[in-house]
Formats: C-alpha cells, structure tokens, sequence
C-alpha cells in the first residue's frame, strides 16, 4: 500500500543558504575581534542572541524552521574555529613565533 502523505523536508536550499550567512557573518565578526576583551564583549553576546533566534526559527514550521536550522549550523563555526585555531597560536606563542 502506497502512503500518499507528503513527507517534511527538514532541510533544503534555505537551510545552506542561512547556515553560510550566519558562519560569515559569526566568523567576521569573531576574527575581527580576536583580541579577547573585545572576544567577550562583542562575540559573546553576538553568539547568544543568534543562538536565540535559531532555537526561535526552528521551532516554526516550513522555510522558517530550516533557516532556523541552517544557523544553528552555521552557529557551530566560531567555536569549531576557536577550537581549531587556539592551540596552534599557543603553541606557536610559546615557540617564540608570534
């Protein structure tokens, strides 16, 4: 017996496009303010009320839950780069070479 529901599409188009919006504009806003006060007082928040969103957007149905999706995605970035970039910089900082 074939069922004729139409199935949910969780992700699509929106969600890629969204998650590529949100790692630019989290990975700009987090390499322009490396220095880590500034880390703190910019990206923090930035990354809170951006994560408030998404839960908000992928909480609703259709296209807004699949952008909402795509910038939880896209939300992983700047701590997957702070993770990849941090201990090289250390390391090179003790090495002497920064």
């Amino acid at each position: 017996m074939n069922d004729a529901r139409p199935q949910r599409v969780s992700y699509g188009p929106a969600t890629f496009v969204s998650a590529l919006v949100n790692v630019l504009i989290v990975e700009v806003a987090l390499w322009l303010t490396v220095p880590w006060i500034a880390l703190a007082v910019f990206v923090v928040p930035l990354l809170v009320v951006d994560v408030a969103i998404a839960a908000i957007l992928k909480s609703r149905s259709g296209r807004l839950a699949q952008v909402g999706r795509g910038m939880l995605i896209g939300w992983f970035a700047a701590p997957a780069a702070l993770v990849v970039f941090l201990p090289g910089f250390f390391l090179a900082q003790g090495l002497g070479l920064v």
